[in-house]
């Protein structure tokens, strides 16, 4: 979850995950500055990286970064 003017926030699905700007709790959120948080999803950074804060199910995060491609 990347964090600008507001919130953002993703909910595993069983479709896939679903992206929607709301204030609520999502299952994972992956806190941080917006690059340090696009260079983990690039996987350029580790999820534990300096700057970085996964909060709720990082199983989950790691499993969505495995089978995700950017670019």
């Amino acid at each position: 979850m990347a964090r600008l003017d507001g919130r953002s926030g993703s909910a595993g699905r069983w479709q896939g995950v679903v992206c929607r700007r709301a204030h609520e709790k999502a299952t994972v959120a992956l806190r941080g500055p917006l690059t340090e948080v696009l260079l983990a999803f690039y996987r350029r950074r580790p999820l534990d990286g300096p700057g970085l804060e996964v909060l709720g199910e990082r199983e989950l995060l790691e499993f969505w970064l495995e089978k995700t491609t950017f670019g």
